[in-house]
């Protein structure tokens, strides 16, 4: 009990600190404003996307692989990894605010390169049911979002947290949840190899590109004298 004291208690300190400095407050404020606005474009975007006619690949992993139907558990896994990205970085207010940029460029990057890469799904396609992530972007007609699909969702985002991730046994962790979802995606036949290979590069990318974006000064942290964000 008092460790979860002590949690809390160092997340609300270091937040306090952190929005005493004007700098920290605006790009918080714009952070989560760009979130949501890219969220909310996205889903626009993505339903318009549907309606196009894409390439089908032939993808030599796939052409071996049966189908399962693993939603419930890739659904669990997904959510396991945001919840531990949370936790694991809520404390340090700079690289909570750097994970919520990258993810909200990640979005940006993506709806262009489905843009720029229209895929029909992959044969024996099972929907990969998401009750959360469905019920913001279905389509207007109430069906499914399928043809969003390079690069993989689910592995950008893991990937990502695991490159925003510093301590080496949680990284460890997130490079196993992004293995095993990876691997329940392709057996469910919801995205091509090359989505999945292919995530991890923007996630790098989004992230490298924030922390060359960003000239943060320096916030001393609560729980360390010696620590700084």
């Amino acid at each position: 009990m008092n460790t979860i004291a002590s949690y809390f208690n160092t997340v609300f300190s270091n937040w306090s600190i952190a929005f005493q400095q004007k700098n920290t407050r605006v790009r918080f404020i714009l952070t989560m404003l760009s979130y949501f606005f890219l969220f909310k474009y996205c889903r626009i975007v993505m339903t318009v996307f549907e309606k196009r006619v894409g390439t089908q690949l032939n993808d030599p992993l796939l052409r071996y692989l049966p189908s399962f139907d693993f939603s419930t558990l890739t659904f669990t896994l997904t959510y396991v990894a945001l919840l531990m990205f949370i936790l694991s970085n809520i404390p340090n207010p700079k690289r909570m605010i750097r994970g919520l940029q990258a993810y909200t460029l990640l979005l940006l990057m993506r709806t262009i390169t489905i843009y720029l890469v229209p895929l029909e799904p992959p044969a024996n396609m099972i929907v990969l049911v998401d009750p959360v992530s469905n019920f913001f972007m279905n389509s207007k007609g109430g069906g499914y979002i399928v043809k969003d699909l390079f690069f993989s969702g689910h592995i950008s985002a893991i990937a990502l947290f695991y490159f925003v991730a510093e301590n080496k046994v949680i990284k460890r962790i997130f490079l196993s949840l992004a293995i095993v979802i990876a691997s329940l995606i392709l057996l469910q036949h919801v995205h091509y190899l090359i989505d999945i290979v292919a995530a991890p590069f923007f996630s790098f990318l989004a992230l490298k590109t924030v922390k060359i974006a960003n000239k943060e000064t320096t916030i001393r942290l609560a729980f360390s004298k010696n620590k700084s964000l």
